[in-house]
C-alpha cells in the first residue's frame, strides 16, 4: 500500500471546461521515472515561460502564464521536453540516457522492457507525453518489463516545495 499525501491546492482550480490548468491556476502533479526498478532523481529546478516548471521536488508545477502552458498544452511531454528530456510510447530519453522498447534491464533478468505509465495507480496506454495532468494527480513513468510493477513515485509522501502544510 502506498501513502499519497499531496497538499491542498493553494490556487484554486478554474471551473472552466476542458482539460488542464487555466491561466492563473496553481496546480501540482506528483511525477517520477522508474528505470529498471529504480526511481530516478527528480528533474532539476528549472523555470519556463509557459509556467509549467520544476522546483526539483518531484512535482510538475503547473502555473500557466499564457495559453502556451495552459489547458491541453500543459502536457507531461512539455514538462520533460523543457528540461531537455523526451518521452513517448516507445522511448524514454531521461538524464542523458535513452531507453527504447525492447531494450533489456540487466538487473531484471535481462528481460525486454518498455515504456509504461500510470495515473493515480491505474496503468494507461498510449503516449505518456500527451497526458494532461489534473491537480494532485500522481504520474508514474517507467521503463520496465511487462510483468514488473510500475510502483508509485517516492515524492507522493511529501508536499510540493511551494505549498505549506
Amino acid at each position: 500500500m502506498s501513502l499519497i499525501a499531496l497538499a491542498k491546492n493553494d490556487g484554486g482550480s478554474s471551473s472552466a471546461k476542458g482539460p488542464g490548468a487555466k491561466v492563473g491556476d496553481h496546480w501540482h502533479a506528483a511525477i517520477g521515472v522508474n528505470v529498471c526498478g529504480t526511481w530516478q532523481a527528480n528533474l532539476p529546478t528549472y523555470e519556463a515561460a509557459t509556467g509549467v516548471h520544476s522546483h526539483g521536488d518531484g512535482f510538475m508545477h503547473i502555473h500557466p502564464f499564457s495559453a502556451a502552458g495552459a489547458g491541453s498544452n500543459a502536457k507531461v511531454g512539455l514538462f520533460y521536453s523543457q528540461a531537455g528530456d523526451k518521452l513517448s510510447a516507445t522511448e524514454l530519453k531521461f538524464a542523458k540516457k535513452t531507453y527504447k522498447n525492447g531494450d533489456v534491464c540487466d538487473n531484471l533478468d535481462k528481460k525486454p522492457s518498455e515504456v509504461r505509465w500510470t495515473v493515480n495507480g491505474q496503468e494507461k496506454t498510449g503516449n505518456p507525453a500527451d497526458y494532461v495532468p489534473n491537480d494532485r494527480d500522481v504520474v508514474a513513468i517507467a521503463f520496465i518489463p511487462k510483468d514488473a510493477d510500475i510502483g508509485t513515485p517516492p515524492v507522493t509522501q511529501t508536499n510540493p516545495s511551494d505549498v505549506s502544510g
